[in-house]
């Protein structure tokens, strides 16, 4: 019997070629982005599970609430690691990340490397997490001073296939440091990465001599500077929330007099992070579970629409096959044999398209990164229970796609059939059959307008006034990135370098100013208690605030509004002046800009005036609204360069100031950006998630109206006559194509509709997550209805026009 039904479907599969391409198209990329989308769901779920300590594993969340700014970072103050294991008994152990960037240099060889990720770490890290080892001996490495643990990647980029052990480094110059250990590198799946370990105790040994014993005495001191992570792991079966309930006493008792009322700590589990985590300063983007939550619907909502493809197409299929059910049932098969017969052919037709899905999948799981920013580990060979997830979403899809055709074709009686009873149109006259278009057409009209929606406001975004001139400039770090320069007392001899390394840009006609910052503006500033004649250090106003060089404000076309710029002409700005923006006169309580010039300002133990207030511009990206902020010339601090050059001749231009860079800063490797590029980036996860929608709505729009094309031609094979006897009576070629588009042009009227409200709620509620958003307006879902109908209409009007121009003598002689 089986033999049978595999002969006859084979029969059929070959009968019916355009339907048959047309089912195993739409269900094979309807598998394929379903597969995808789970993949990407279990790889959003597995983030940090890969440490054999990750059930024990918490990181040290700091806790602040100054007025009005309570915030929650990822970074913790050094000093209180320590301290953990004593006071709590629940806790083992604890470890301290301190991530920066570094340029690090092989001995007697020129190539210098800019290491993005280099971390010094505290000795129990390998108790803490349980690195892989691969060589050496990482654990008494980081015991050692002037040690270094790298990763697998890292010993390849840096020796290639050599045996590293014992070979040495300089970083910053500094060193050497003599390789111990490698490990292997971390899985993208991780919270965090990093290149290299290296000792915490040799954080100040890579940084200029003047200002090592001001980072030291932060490192042992300071409890309130955040710049490093602190991660906990517990004893087996101690409770974290036992810990967090007692953590304000601790601080209370530990903490920082001024402020300790205003801190606090809390654990959190690491494996948790990725898709929980709202703290400030992840290293790795988390998880938005909402769009993770969408994402995970369009997948199966993409295979859905190719299986109401299959349902539609076959249901049609079944009625010119009424009079094979009769002769059937006439020689007495029975309904089940009959639904058997039509759901071996449903299975026959996608067993292919499940194992060119797969192919497919593996072959599309590298482009993910595009849209992600990262790519999944995957593979079939070590993921056998996807595999079987897989072939259950396969069987399930065969299964909802053949069984409502196959009962259909089974329900006829042969009496209404040899009448003609049982004939139809084929349109899908049924609810069920038009309920499917719509949903179809629902869900491609939806993901168009939120497509035009998304990348709107990400234009928006990118092409909004920021208050500032950032137009061809360059942003140069005058040191790897790293929090220390907070921290850093200056030294007359770099303040020197750099004003020779300015003096010498601007001989150049191509380059208009060069100036220097702790931050640049758009890229964000270091938050500090102020103080003024009516706000106390207690009272816990923090405001963001960088530091300046006299020039910042002249370069980036930033307006004083009352008082005056900076001028060296005075000669105590760099001792007590203060520049500050309108926010900043709201949140200080000044009054109006005219009357906060002269009032007294107190940052940490620099007490100064205010000598000039700007414009208020966007200091950080657009997700944040007007922040205050203050300036100050401290040059001990400026990290970064801001150089403005002329769009001509670019390239000649950037070489000039890596050449000159190599000439007054060796110990650094030469970097750059355009300022504009890098405010573009803050936007790069809204950018992929455009992209993402835009890819779906594409897909969803191509498989509706891949199902419309094999529903139009169904429906012109069964109403050839029809359309001859409507041409001898003298239709026009018009009215034909008119007649045979009206009924589908109307359910994508409905889906259109339907679709609209359902956008406008979700998309609503994403830009609700923005302080500067567009306006959702009605033409965006009329336009993206507009071109469903425009794709539906020259879907339709192929096999329309073509029966239209038929020679209806033709037409009428078919039987």
């Amino acid at each position: 019997m089986l033999r049978n039904y595999i002969s006859i479907a084979f029969r059929q599969i070959r009968k019916n070629k355009l339907f048959s391409f047309v089912n195993f198209a739409g269900l094979t990329l309807g598998l394929t982005f379903c597969f995808l989308t789970f993949i990407w769901y279990r790889f959003e779920h597995s983030y940090d599970r890969h440490y054999p300590t990750t059930d024990r594993l918490y990181r040290l969340n700091y806790e602040l609430n100054f007025t009005g700014s309570a915030f929650t970072i990822t970074r913790s103050p050094a000093p209180f690691a320590p301290m953990l294991p004593n006071y709590f008994p629940e806790i083992e152990q604890t470890t301290r990340f301190y991530p920066r960037s570094i340029s690090v240099r092989i001995p007697d060889q020129d190539q210098g490397f800019e290491v993005e990720n280099a971390f010094f770490a505290d000795s129990t890290t390998m108790q803490v997490f349980g690195f892989e080892t691969l060589q050496g001996d990482p654990d008494r490495a980081l015991h050692t001073p002037f040690s270094i643990v790298l990763t697998d990647k890292t010993a390849l980029r840096f020796f290639g296939k050599e045996d590293c052990i014992g070979k040495q480094l300089m970083l910053a110059n500094q060193g050497p440091f003599t390789v111990g250990g490698v490990i292997r590198a971390l899985p993208e799946n991780a919270h965090f990465t990093f290149d290299f370990l290296a000792p915490f105790r040799n954080i100040v040994d890579v940084e200029p001599d003047f200002a090592r014993e001001g980072i030291l005495d932060v490192i042992q001191n300071n409890k309130l500077a955040s710049y490093a992570t602190t991660y906990v792991l517990l004893k087996k079966g101690a409770k974290a929330a036992s810990v967090n309930a007692r953590f304000k006493n601790f601080v209370l008792k530990n903490g920082m007099k001024e402020v300790r009322d205003k801190q606090n700590f809390a654990l959190f589990p690491v494996r948790d992070i990725h898709l929980q985590s709202t703290a400030e300063g992840e290293v790795v983007p988390t998880a938005n579970p909402d769009f993770l939550q969408i994402f995970s619907l369009i997948g199966v909502l993409i295979l859905a629409i190719a299986v109401v493809n299959f349902v539609n197409l076959s249901t049609a299929a079944q009625l010119s096959r009424a009079k094979e059910v009769g002769v059937r049932k006439v020689l007495g098969s029975q309904s089940w044999q009959i639904v058997g017969q039509l759901l071996t052919e449903t299975f026959l037709l996608g067993l292919p398209a499940f194992l060119l899905a797969l192919l497919l999948t593996k072959q599309f799981l590298g482009q993910m990164e595009t849209f992600f920013g990262r790519k999944p580990d995957f593979s079939f060979a070590q993921n056998a229970e996807m595999l079987l997830l897989f072939f259950g979403v396969f069987t399930m899809a065969c299964l909802l796609a053949g069984i409502y055709p196959a009962v259909f074709a089974s329900r006829f009686k042969a009496t209404d059939i040899f009448r003609g009873k049982a004939s139809g149109k084929g349109q899908g006259g049924n609810w069920l059959t038009q309920g499917l278009i719509t949903l179809q057409f629902t869900v491609a009209v939806a993901l168009l307008a939120g497509a035009g929606i998304v990348l709107r406001q990400i234009d928006y975004l990118k092409n909004r006034p920021l208050g500032f001139n950032r137009d061809m400039t360059l942003a140069v770090p005058l040191f790897s990135q790293n929090m220390n320069n907070l921290f850093s007392p200056g030294d007359q001899q770099l303040r020197n370098r750099t004003n020779a390394f300015e003096e010498k840009l601007l001989q150049n006609p191509s380059i208009r100013a060069v100036t220097l910052a702790s931050n640049l503006p758009g890229m964000g500033g270091a938050r500090h208690p102020i103080a003024t004649e009516k706000i106390r250090i207690e009272d816990g106003v923090v405001l963001p605030g960088i530091s300046v060089d006299y020039d910042f404000i002249k370069t980036f076309d930033l307006k004083i509004v009352a008082g005056r710029d900076f001028d060296k002409t005075y000669g105590t700005d760099h001792l007590e002046g203060f520049i500050i923006n309108n926010e900043a006169v709201k949140a200080l309580h000044f009054g109006s800009p005219q009357a906060a010039i002269g009032q007294s300002i107190q940052r940490g133990g620099k007490k100064g005036r205010v000598v000039g207030v700007v414009n208020d511009f966007h200091s950080e990206n657009l997700r944040t609204g007007l922040s205050p902020l203050f300036m100050e010339v401290s040059p001990g601090t400026f990290s970064q360069f801001g150089i403005k050059i002329s769009s001509a001749n670019t390239p000649a231009t950037l070489a000039y100031v890596e050449k000159t860079w190599k000439e007054f800063f060796p110990e650094k490797v030469f970097e750059h950006r355009f300022l504009d590029e890098s405010l573009a980036d803050s936007y790069r996860e809204e950018s992929r998630f455009a992209s993402l929608i835009a890819l779906f709505a594409g897909v969803a729009i191509f498989l509706s109206c891949f199902g419309l094309f094999g529903m139009i031609a169904f429906v012109v094979r069964q109403r050839t006559k029809e359309i001859g006897i409507r041409k001898v009576l003298g239709a026009s070629v018009g009215s034909v194509v008119a007649l045979l588009s009206a009924d589908f042009i109307k359910l994508i009227l409905v889906a259109i509709l339907i679709a609209s409200p359902i956008a406008y709620f979700f998309l609503n509620k994403w830009l609700a997550d923005f302080t500067y958003r567009i306006t959702i307006q009605w033409w965006i879902f009329a336009l993206a209805g507009l071109v469903a109908v425009i794709i539906a209409l020259f879907t339709i009007s192929f096999h329309s026009i073509k029966a239209a121009l038929a020679n209806p003598v033709q037409s009428l002689k078919t039987e």
